[in-house]
């Protein structure tokens, strides 16, 4: 059915259920797996409209944690014996790293969490995984 499966982390709970469940599934289906994750861009200037290059202090702090986020959920699937990529995406927001992810990857399914943030954040913040099923035709498995 599906043969490669993208996983997204953030280092967060969410992301980490969602890994270990999505490993599971392309283990019972013998699929390949990617495991990525994104940095988003600070923004600088006044009121933030401008972006901070690559090199800057803070985008170098979450490449690290974003490298970080990748290994910790690598040792987390080793038990799974699968055949595993990592990818790390830093242009654009997060959701449309996922989707490029998605195509640089060719995964045919994507498995995420969904993070339990309130209903004010989301509305002022909305919600990545909201974002990625609003943009994509690739099928989402979302756990929460």
């Amino acid at each position: 059915m599906y043969k490669h499966i993208l996983l997204p982390t953030d280092g967060s709970k969410a992301s980490i259920r969602a890994i270990e469940q999505g490993a599971e599934l392309a283990q019972a289906l013998g699929a390949e797996v990617t495991l990525m994750s994104a940095v988003e861009r600070f923004g600088v200037g006044a009121i933030g409209l401008t972006y901070s290059d690559i090199g800057h202090p803070l985008n170098i702090a979450a490449r690290e944690a974003a490298l970080f986020n990748l290994d910790e959920a690598q040792q987390l699937l080793a038990k799974y014996k699968l055949k595993i990529n990592k990818m790390v995406l830093h242009e654009g927001s997060i959701y449309q790293c996922i989707l490029e992810a998605t195509k640089q990857s060719g995964a045919d399914l994507i498995v995420m969490g969904r993070h339990g943030s309130g209903a004010l954040e989301r509305l002022l913040v909305g919600s990545q995984t909201q974002r990625v099923l609003a943009h994509t035709t690739t099928p989402v498995l979302v756990l929460s």
